[in-house]
């Protein structure tokens, strides 16, 4: 079985990134970082809004502050949140009453994404690393997005690639939560030749039960980013039960792989920031556009556990030598 020990360091970042997507609480600190020069009236002021200290949050910022470099775009601060709700109403006092207003804000994860979004409606900004970002409604005039979820059609042509066709794929979710993901994936899925076989649960504890009913009829089963059955409990159960059965697992979290599951399909975290600087310059050079939409993330990552594959005695060399495959451990 997998050593679930070597993995515990993952379960505070995976849990917070679950949490705090289905349960807000808001609260910010900040960081100022100094600029590379003066900051002027014509130069293309930038605030980064991040929603917590996590790895994924920072490669995607530096991918930002990379991209941003020489475009003539200054990064005037980050602001980091904290939880503490008195710091965030004073974080947004001192933005909105600074002389110079930033022209832009990257908001990483989704407190800075709402936050964002509810206080500085005069100003375009753009969210990356928001998982089932439509749940929050980040939508609007000056709202522009990155996914932090492959597409569906990504998702099903890795599992095709690993599986074949004429599969059953499995998948236990709340409908209160990604009713509508399931059901667009039903349709996709069956143009990848898959039958969806979906379980419906409204909390946590009905997670093993629903997976015990319908792990016999299922050849891999499918982990939605949804906040019912995202849990440590719950994960715990399903690798528990899908090891003993043998059982692929694929998600859209490289946290979700090193916790068990086989393999994630996900975006690559730096060029997420990358992408987010191009969309940034391409905001900040057409002054009457505010808004680019919701965007699909330019590159994906594939993240693999061997210690999975081996327990479950599944043949994935046909993937282990692509250029965008990470290996765990």
């Amino acid at each position: 079985m997998v050593n679930h020990g070597k993995t515990i360091v993952f379960w505070s970042a995976l849990i917070f990134i679950f949490s705090v997507s289905f349960r807000i609480s808001v609260g910010i600190a900040k960081e100022r970082i100094t600029p590379p020069s003066r900051t002027h009236a014509s130069e293309n002021t930038v605030i980064i809004i991040r929603s917590q200290r996590i790895a994924a949050y920072n490669e995607a910022i530096k991918g930002f502050e990379e991209g941003c470099k020489g475009k003539n775009i200054s990064i005037k601060a980050i602001y980091d949140l904290k939880g503490d709700i008195e710091e965030c109403k004073r974080v947004i006092q001192t933005i909105k009453s600074e002389e110079l207003k930033p022209r832009l804000i990257f908001a990483v994860g989704v407190l800075a994404a709402t936050l964002a979004k509810e206080q500085f409606t005069d100003i375009p900004m753009i969210f990356c690393m928001v998982i089932n970002h439509e749940r929050f409604n980040l939508e609007g005039a000056n709202v522009t997005g990155i996914s932090s979820e492959a597409s569906l059609e990504d998702q099903f042509a890795i599992l095709k690639e690993i599986l074949g066709t004429q599969k059953n794929v499995g998948v236990i979710y709340d409908p209160t939560k990604t009713g509508k993901i399931i059901s667009e994936a039903t349709a996709v899925a069956e143009r990848f030749e898959f039958n969806l076989i979906k379980t419906e649960v409204l909390s946590e504890k009905e997670v093993a039960a629903a997976l015990k009913n319908s792990i016999k009829g299922i050849d891999a089963l499918w982990i939605v980013p949804d906040g019912t059955v995202v849990t440590k409990d719950s994960l715990d159960a399903i690798f528990k039960k899908t090891l003993k059965n043998r059982l692929p697992t694929f998600c859209t979290s490289s946290a979700i792989v090193k916790a068990g599951a086989l393999i994630s399909i996900s975006p690559d975290y730096r060029y997420t920031g990358l992408q987010a600087a191009q969309l940034a310059q391409t905001l900040l050079n057409a002054p009457t556009t505010t808004s680019l939409g919701v965007k699909q993330p330019d590159k994906l990552t594939l993240t693999l556990n061997t210690q999975t594959a081996e327990i479950i005695g599944i043949n994935l060399s046909s993937i282990k030598s692509r250029d965008d495959i990470v290996l765990y451990p």
